[in-house]
């Protein structure tokens, strides 16, 4: 166990050999302030001008220096070493080391090593691991979430936790579990609803579960809320819906993988469809988005009816 320990996502606390530093020994707003925004730029000087710019915003000291310089003082004394923090040229840096831990840091860390290893094709093993780490997260910088300071840290902590709920989708994918993948992809869905990769991946696990009428939904919603090119249809990459609801075909492009609920290619000129194989085995059968999707027809036309109306 580090002699340190800082907690950015979620509730914001500082562990000292374990036991949590009272939030009183920190002051006021200002001092947790700079505690995370040196933590977040840990190994690295940041100069006192932008120190001063995040921590009043509004209204500057008459000597911000000063005032600065008896904030990182107070801190040191919170933290109980004063090592942690370290005044370098025209600024001051969170020291990096194995005494003191980040669980920002852990997080992308561990998020990475899942990766790695479902790369490597250890699905089962991978899924185990994004389980655990997805346990660590919470909001990072919920305190800060609308200072100028914090959005890059908070978009790149976003990214990684998108990244481990579509991964651990597909590993639970790979290993024939459709509910562990449902439940990891409605999470990314939760979070950002337009994107593609996980309405894409919401499909396939609904499809695989069964519930191909989940899955259709799912790319329905996601259609609606996203015009598509001139004015036409939306149409997610890979997913036609041109004639949803009317008995009209849908694909949903995506890599053909060893679970069920996959996708199968379609031919450039078929349209695609659902295809049911039985319970737990549903699957897409993709067809290409775009007004050449079928060579001949009316993008609003349905299927087998020729371009240009019954008077053609």
């Amino acid at each position: 166990m580090a002699a340190i320990e800082v907690q950015l996502l979620g509730r914001f606390l500082v562990r000292r050999s374990g036991k949590e530093v009272p939030a009183a020994s920190f002051g006021g707003r200002l001092m947790r302030v700079l505690i995370r925004l040196l933590v977040t730029r840990r190994g690295s000087f940041v100069s006192r001008g932008v120190l001063a710019e995040a921590l009043w915003p509004e209204r500057m000291p008459a000597d911000p220096s000063t005032n600065l310089r008896v904030l990182v003082q107070r801190a040191r004394a919170a933290l109980g070493d004063p090592a942690l923090i370290v005044t370098g040229p025209g600024g001051y840096t969170f020291a990096a080391g194995a005494g003191c831990e980040v669980d920002t840091e852990i997080f992308l860390a561990r998020v990475q090593a899942s990766q790695d290893r479902f790369a490597a094709g250890h699905a089962s093993a991978a899924l185990r691991d994004f389980r655990s780490v997805l346990d660590l997260w919470g909001e990072p910088l919920a305190e800060d979430a609308y200072q100028d300071w914090a959005q890059d840290v908070r978009g790149s902590l976003g990214r990684a936790y998108l990244q481990a709920l579509e991964t651990g989708a597909e590993a639970a994918l790979a290993v024939r579990d459709p509910g562990q993948a449902v439940a990891l992809a409605e999470r990314a869905v939760s979070r950002e609803p337009l994107r593609e990769t996980a309405v894409v991946l919401l499909a396939r696990a609904l499809a695989a579960s069964g519930d191909q009428v989940g899955a259709l939904r799912a790319i329905g919603r996601r259609d609606r809320a996203t015009p598509g090119p001139a004015g036409g249809p939306g149409c997610v990459r890979g997913v036609d819906l041109r004639g949803a609801g009317r008995g009209g075909p849908v694909g949903v492009e995506g890599p053909a993988g060893p679970g069920a609920g996959h996708m199968a290619g379609g031919g450039a000129s078929g349209g695609g469809e659902v295809q049911p194989g039985g319970r737990g085995h549903g699957r897409f059968r993709s067809s290409p988005c775009g007004p050449s999707s079928r060579s001949g027809t009316n993008p609003g036309a349905g299927p087998g009816r020729p371009a240009g109306g019954a008077g053609s």
